[in-house]
């Protein structure tokens, strides 16, 4: 799970919230959704899901608000409070829906890297801390955005092992930014 560091605000997103009178999500045209998905994505995100890290386009992609829309209305269009994430099935976003709950660790305000770290055996991700509040904050959130899934443990694994065979290798591998950084930190 990746830390998203916010920039400022898209300018086309800020003039359309101005100029337009937001009831509920639906007030935001196809296209202007498209413009704020691509810019958080590319400008944000490095074309990465910030919760399963799998690289993702505009195709594969959807507007999530980090804390759901329908519980917390005033937070609809509050910049801060959306990223995109890939369209998996039973994983991240949609595994996620509009569950809410404090034990969530959001990628904007927290870094999810303080909590998490990697069994590269099995690809899992899991908690660093073996009790406390930030066990049960990873544990949470491992288990809502269904961050072990098998098909990602799989890919995690799969590049597990390409990093560990060479020097060379590792420059041309993508993806998987906080893996990466932990398999740096085994090797020094």
């Amino acid at each position: 799970m990746l830390k998203v560091n916010k920039k400022s605000e898209p300018e086309e997103f800020t003039k359309y919230k101005s100029k337009n009178k937001i009831i509920n999500w639906d007030s935001f045209t196809t296209e202007i959704k498209q413009v704020l998905k691509q810019y958080l994505l590319e400008e944000q995100e490095n074309r990465c899901c910030p919760y399963c890290e799998i690289e993702i386009n505009l195709d594969k992609s959807h507007i999530e608000h980090i804390k759901p829309k329908n519980t917390f209305p005033k937070l609809l269009s509050d910049y801060n409070n959306l990223i995109v994430c890939c369209l998996e099935s039973k994983r991240c976003g949609n595994s996620k829906a509009n569950k809410w709950d404090e034990l969530f660790i959001n990628p904007v305000t927290e870094n999810p890297e303080d909590y998490f770290k990697y069994d590269i055996k099995t690809g899992k991700i899991i908690p660093i801390f073996k009790d406390g509040e930030k066990n049960k904050k990873a544990s949470y959130t491992i288990d809502l955005l269904n961050l072990n899934d098998n098909r990602l443990c799989d890919i995690r694994k799969t590049f597990i092992i390409k990093y560990m065979s060479s020097v060379e290798v590792r420059e041309y591998l993508q993806g998987f930014p906080s893996l990466r950084r932990y398999l740096e930190l085994l090797q020094n």
